[in-house]
């Protein structure tokens, strides 16, 4: 199982980096490889059975959380208003930030575009502008209940996702810590503006952050995208746009094929084998194993996929920030991430430059996360 399990994995690295398939494509390879030979005739009924609730739950969140994104949108202009009224330095790390809570792919663009004036007051180096929109805009990814990882991790540990953010928080503060520590030191003072009032933009995060304590998160995101639609009196052609974004088949299969392979691990008994082969390794595989797979695919979301179903029992309780910031490393360093390759673009940055701050925020991350699961257990 454990060999099967490595050469699905690398299919998926090397379809990945190869450039000739998406990272949807490599990974229903990879998954439907695993599956056959690991589970035989078995595959079948281990197919249908990932097709259940929980994946029902997962897909109607991001769909929602998606459509929503893509009319949020629109509004960047005015939240990046509200967060400069707050003071220009706060302003350099609060606009890709709160623009982070938006999912969607690339979307590092989105947030470069909109910050763009204000580290052009501030006279940042192209390096030093990629380094803080590609950063900051990532620093959720293990407690935002609307990002993918987070609903995948919910779903292959069989906890809520309230419970998710319970154990993660810390790997999104250490993220935070390390983006402020090296970013600090190159931002500048500027001329302040914006308008404090442009803080009310923020509304449909901030009720999406309180409902989903208290309903279950596809209802949750569903109200506030209705509400939103009935505040702003979106037209039709915009809430039809918006759905046409959100059901994105690329996406739509990542989440189906993370979900099946996991189903399909689950009912191999991998983390059983996988248990007895790291005992005494657990700490160094928890952060490793996540870091890998994160650096060879470049996506926000693969390693909760791939890495987390065999390594599960593993990750419940502290551990688990320790797994979601080798993943975070993992992916916010390597050249396969969309969002490095947009903001490189458009800042026109020079590759070395950027990867010494990335490489300083990273240690940063590694070094918290170390110290704090290494307090955790002890």
């Amino acid at each position: 199982m454990l060999l099967a399990f490595l050469l699905s994995v690398l299919i998926i690295i090397a379809g990945t980096l190869s450039r000739k398939l998406d990272v949807s494509a490599s990974l229903a390879a990879g998954a439907l490889l695993y599956g056959a030979a690991a589970l035989g005739p078995r595959m079948p009924a281990a197919t249908a059975a990932a097709f259940n609730e929980s994946m029902a739950y997962v897909i109607s969140s991001l769909v929602f959380a998606m459509a929503l994104g893509y009319l949020l949108k629109e509004r960047g202009e005015r939240l990046a208003s509200g967060l400069s009224a707050l003071g220009p330095r706060a302003a350099a790390f609060l606009i890709p930030a709160s623009i982070g809570l938006l999912p969607m792919p690339g979307g590092a663009y989105v947030s470069a575009v909109v910050a763009e004036p204000l580290y052009e007051r501030m006279g940042l180096g192209r390096n030093e502008r990629t380094f803080l929109n590609y950063w900051m805009r990532h620093i959720w990814i293990s407690v935002w209940p609307l990002f993918q990882g987070v609903l995948i991790t919910s779903a292959v540990l069989g906890v809520p996702v309230w419970q998710v953010v319970e154990w993660a928080w810390p790997a999104a503060a250490f993220a935070a810590l390390a983006g402020v520590a090296v970013g600090a030191p190159i931002v500048k003072r500027a001329a302040a503006s914006g308008r404090a009032r442009d803080l009310a933009a923020l509304w449909p995060l901030a009720a999406v952050a309180v409902l989903s304590f208290t309903a279950p998160l596809p209802l949750a995101v569903a109200l506030v995208y209705l509400a939103y639609v009935a505040l702003y009196r979106v037209p039709r052609r915009q809430v039809a746009a918006s759905f046409r974004y959100a059901l994105s088949p690329r996406i739509l299969a990542i989440l189906v094929f993370s979900l099946v392979f996991s189903q399909y691990i689950k009912e191999s008994g991998l983390s059983r084998q996988l248990l007895e082969i790291l005992a005494g390794y657990a700490g160094l595989a928890v952060f490793l194993i996540p870091f890998a797979i994160g650096l060879a695919t470049g996506v926000e979301f693969a390693f909760a996929g791939l890495a987390f179903p065999p390594i599960s029992p593993l990750i419940h309780g502290p551990a688990l920030a320790l797994a979601f910031a080798g993943g975070f490393v993992g992916v916010m360093l390597s050249p396969a991430h969309s969002c490095l390759v947009l903001t490189c673009e458009h800042y026109r940055c020079e590759a070395g430059g950027t990867y010494r701050l990335l490489a300083k925020a990273a240690a940063v991350v590694a070094a918290l996360s170390a110290l704090y699961y290494a307090l955790a257990i002890y």
